[in-house]
């Protein structure tokens, strides 16, 4: 199981979130950290993204960094799809 460390604002913007939405956002990391490679949904970014991965919760994403040598997941975003790339 790898650990996942949440960037301050992401944390922030998940505490903000209605209660089910706070829970699907965990139950989807929980489930990130048991198999990271192999999460249904996982898209590996492209451009200015390159290196980072990606899941769909609803109409959130989680933008992410897979440090595959210290088994660490560094979320760096959560935000709803329109404004998450900005």
């Amino acid at each position: 199981m790898s650990n996942v460390i949440v960037h301050r604002r992401a944390l922030r913007y998940l505490q903000r979130l209605p209660r089910p939405e706070q829970k699907r956002v965990q139950t989807a990391l929980m489930r990130l950290s048991e198999d990271p490679d192999t999460h249904p949904g996982l898209v590996h970014m492209a451009g200015e993204w390159t290196g980072y991965r990606r899941i769909r919760i609803g109409n959130l994403r989680v933008i992410f960094w897979y440090d595959e040598q210290e088994d660490i997941i560094y979320v760096d975003h959560i935000g709803p799809r329109g404004d998450i790339y900005k």
